[in-house]
């Protein structure tokens, strides 16, 4: 049962699957990142873009459950940075690592503070999805000309973990929605 000063998360458990999707999709493209890299070199700016755009469309979805502006902030730097990748599939892969570092350990902080804050089912997921999120974003940071392949194969990783995550979180939103049970579907 949710913790009764807690009545938002309540709330949000109706859109559990919404989750649970862009938990799958990240897993996809995670995967994706992981095991098709010889023949995605090509495309694997858009690959990451589309993996940065994903993440942050996910921190925006859920930054209320943290209750603080990190969250967003994670978001939008996110989306952000998948976008500029977008328009420009020359960028270089130093910019791409730096863009892709700071937006990973900003985002890795905010699923660390909003997991430790709240310790609700699944925050354990909540808390190692950003505590990889760090980890992976200064590796970026600190090899920022590290090859396309290996940049991919860190984002793949993270984006796996992400996916979980929000897998994890989105089944334990809807096993234990609150006083009422589970939500509706």
């Amino acid at each position: 049962m949710w913790p009764e000063e807690r009545p938002g998360l309540v709330r949000q458990s109706s859109r559990w699957w919404l989750l649970l999707a862009l938990g799958a999709v990240s897993v996809v493209v995670g995967l994706l990142l992981l095991f098709d890299l010889f023949a995605a070199v090509a495309t694997v700016a858009l690959l990451a873009a589309l993996g940065l755009i994903l993440t942050g469309i996910g921190e925006l979805m859920t930054a209320g459950r943290y209750r603080n502006v990190l969250g967003m902030v994670a978001g939008v730097v996110l989306v952000l940075g998948g976008v500029a990748a977008l328009v420009w599939p020359g960028i270089t892969l130093w910019v791409l690592a730096v863009i892709a570092g700071i937006g990973l350990v900003v985002s890795g902080v905010a699923r660390i503070w909003g997991a430790l804050a709240l310790r609700v089912e699944g925050w354990g997921w909540l808390f190692v999805g950003g505590l990889v999120s760090v980890a992976v974003g200064i590796l970026a940071l600190l090899w920022p000309d590290v090859t396309i392949l290996a940049l991919g194969v860190l984002l793949g990783l993270r984006m796996i973990m992400f996916g979980v995550a929000e897998i994890m979180f989105a089944l334990a939103l809807h096993a234990g929605a609150g006083p009422g049970g589970p939500a509706p579907a």
